[in-house]
């Protein structure tokens, strides 16, 4: 039997393409795509429950799909298995998610390898959030971390993956350079970089190495 998956978002592109390459894949999975969560309530039929894909971007974005979205999906189908796929990854996010329900987090970064992956361990019981944002989460939450960018007040939170391309971005490297040294592809790169440059407000590369100046990096010392 196949796995029911449903892909909630209202970008058409996006909705149709993973639609098609989770249904496409060697997986067992049976995915549809809706537009808005009432799509998907007006369907005919939700069993057995499916695992439910709800796609967002941005921080706001995001924040209204964990408090509204995913509210909403279970106070109808409380057994539904969501799964927040988001731009966004910070790990308090990613709690934020857990704890209001949801079975798993997937960042737009992660390959299509990984998301089926997702996909399988959520549909056996399991709860899925990505490495990065454990390990972040660890340090955040439970222990001081070794670098200046926790310790220094009203600075946002970087995962180890995201400073590691700061120091890159400082040194001026391109994203091919950067891509190769963190062993990654040059799009997931951009989706870091993208996030870096929206949790500083910087506008460019440049910004980010000026408005990081501050930032004691893993590696680097007080005089490089």
């Amino acid at each position: 039997m196949k796995i029911p998956v449903c892909v909630i978002d209202k970008r058409a592109f996006w909705r149709d393409c993973l639609t098609l390459c989770l249904t496409s894949s060697s997986a067992n999975l049976a995915a549809i795509g809706y537009d808005t969560i009432e799509d998907w309530l007006e369907a005919s039929s939700h069993a057995p429950p499916a695992i439910i894909l709800l796609c967002a971007t941005s921080e706001e974005g995001t924040a209204r799909a964990i408090q509204s979205g995913l509210d909403r999906i279970l106070a109808s189908v409380p057994d539904a298995r969501v799964v927040i796929v988001s731009d966004v990854d910070n790990p308090v996010t990613m709690v934020s998610a857990l704890e209001r329900g949801a079975r798993g987090f997937l960042t737009m970064s992660l390959s299509l390898e990984v998301v089926i992956e997702a996909i399988r361990i959520v549909n056996v019981g399991g709860t899925f959030v990505p490495a990065s944002g454990l390990l972040s989460a660890r340090q955040g939450f439970t222990a001081p971390v070794d670098h200046q960018a926790a310790a220094l007040e009203g600075r946002p939170h970087f995962t180890e993956r995201q400073l590691a391309i700061i120091a890159c971005v400082r040194r001026g490297e391109p994203n091919k350079i950067i891509a190769h040294k963190l062993n990654m592809t040059e799009s997931t790169v951009k989706v870091h970089i993208r996030n870096i440059m929206r949790k500083i407000k910087a506008k460019n590369r440049t910004e980010v190495a000026f408005l990081t100046n501050e930032l004691q990096l893993p590696g680097e010392t007080q005089n490089d």
